[in-house]
């Protein structure tokens, strides 16, 4: 029998990342074609109400609590280098190196068509205004060059 190898962490989140965003952008892409872009808004509008009801029914509602929870899925499970503070409230996720904006970099240094401005568009515009306006919460983002820094407060 041959033992199964472990396999580093950086190397795992770089897989998670690849998987996540062929999901993702497989499926986007797909229901783009089908149904047109109305139909990849409704698709990714229904993607980020069910988020918005996962942070509800896991007790996430004020800003600091999805702040967290999102910076630790960025951290472990994409490997961005990410922070939170908080000052009169708001609170500020800073992105100093965003996983998924390597892995949308990897993605098109091989001939994808996945633009990283594009990807960092649907992250934001697409997804997490969404999620927060949902949970009566306001974004705000400043792009950097490796990530961004999105300011969470209450409506």
């Amino acid at each position: 029998m041959t033992d199964v190898p472990d396999i580093p962490l950086e190397q795992i989140q770089q897989r998670v990342v690849a998987m996540w965003m062929g999901s993702f952008y497989g499926s986007s892409g797909y229901v783009a074609r089908k149904l047109g872009k109305k139909g990849l808004r409704e698709f990714q509008g229904i993607g980020a109400h069910q988020v918005a009801a996962t942070f509800k029914q896991l007790g996430l509602e004020k800003p600091e609590d999805v702040a967290m929870a999102m910076a630790t899925n960025d951290k472990n499970l994409f490997g961005s280098v990410v922070e939170v503070t908080q000052n009169d409230g708001v609170v500020e996720i800073k992105r100093h190196r965003c996983g998924l904006m390597e892995g949308a970099k990897s993605f098109s240094r091989i001939g994808a068509s996945l633009i990283v401005k594009e990807h960092c568009k649907t992250c934001v515009e697409s997804h997490w205004q969404k999620v927060l306006s949902d949970l009566k919460m306001k974004l705000e983002v400043e792009h950097t060059e490796d990530g961004c820094i999105m300011r969470i407060s209450n409506q």
